[in-house]
Formats: C-alpha cells, sequence, structure tokens
C-alpha cells in the first residue's frame, strides 16, 4: 500500500518556565494551541510598522505620539492604578464631563485620579487642584494659592 504524502512540518522548540510548560502539557493538543497563538499574534498588524515587521526610518516618534494620543493610559495619584485619560473612556464625548472636577484637575494640572479615588479627594474650588484626601464634610475648599489671591 503506497504511503500517504503530507506536506512537510519543521520542529521549533522554544524555552519557557516551568509554570507555562506545565500548563501547555496539561492541554489536549499543545501543538495545536501554540500553531493558534503563533499565526493569530503574526495576523495583528503592529500599529506602528502595520505589520511589514518594519518600522519607518523616519516619523516613528509622529506614528507613536498618535498612538499614545489615542490610546492613553494615566496613574492614578491616590492609588497608583493605571486607568483610560479621563473623558477618553468609551462612552464619553466632548462636553459629557464639563464642570467634573477630577476631568478639569487633570486637564489643567495633570494630576489623574480614577474613579475609586476621586471621591475622597477634595478640589479646590477656585482652580479644581486636587489639594488631597479630604473627608465628606470637606469638599469646598480652596487651595493654598486661592486662599492667598
Amino acid at each position: 500500500m503506497p504511503r500517504k504524502i503530507r506536506p512537510t512540518k519543521q520542529i521549533v522548540a522554544f524555552k519557557v518556565e516551568p509554570e507555562l510548560a506545565a500548563v501547555l502539557d496539561a492541554m489536549p493538543n499543545k501543538s495545536e494551541f501554540i500553531r493558534a497563538a503563533v499565526q493569530s499574534r503574526l495576523t495583528t498588524a503592529c500599529p506602528l510598522c502595520r505589520g511589514s515587521g518594519l518600522l519607518p526610518s523616519s516619523g516613528v516618534t509622529d506614528e507613536l505620539t498618535k498612538l499614545v494620543q489615542q490610546h492613553p493610559l494615566c496613574v492614578c495619584a491616590g492609588c497608583g492604578a493605571k486607568g483610560p485619560r479621563p473623558c477618553h473612556t468609551p462612552g464619553h464625548y466632548p462636553g459629557h464631563c464639563d464642570g467634573d472636577a477630577r476631568v478639569t484637575a487633570f486637564e489643567q494640572w495633570g494630576i489623574y485620579y480614577c474613579d475609586a479615588c476621586a471621591p475622597t479627594v477634595g478640589f479646590c474650588v477656585g482652580c479644581k487642584k486636587p489639594v488631597g484626601r479630604v473627608g465628606k464634610a470637606q469638599r469646598d475648599v480652596k487651595c493654598a494659592e486661592c486662599r492667598a489671591a
């Protein structure tokens, strides 16, 4: 009986941590999983090189700047968590957060507080600068600069 000719395949090996090896070994078909994961990753185009694998020789900083502006993350001054820049989250639109002291503080002072920390922070009633953690009764506070003026 003649043998069935199969397309040639090559073996590719790579090192992984013991924990990842254990997870892969527990899979019913780890080779298929790895092939699918690699193929999926290769079909996702890099926003900078657009899938070519080569970065443009000029304008990389412009492209990176555009990418960061489209997908910005801020670090919360209260807890250190990273979150989307205020008023650039899905469902928000210009004017939606007008008057929100948290958004104004970020836009004017560059100080970001996440949704969890913002209720515990007092914002100056004059300039909207964050003045630190305050109790619920102390919400209407003024910063040192506004008090001096």
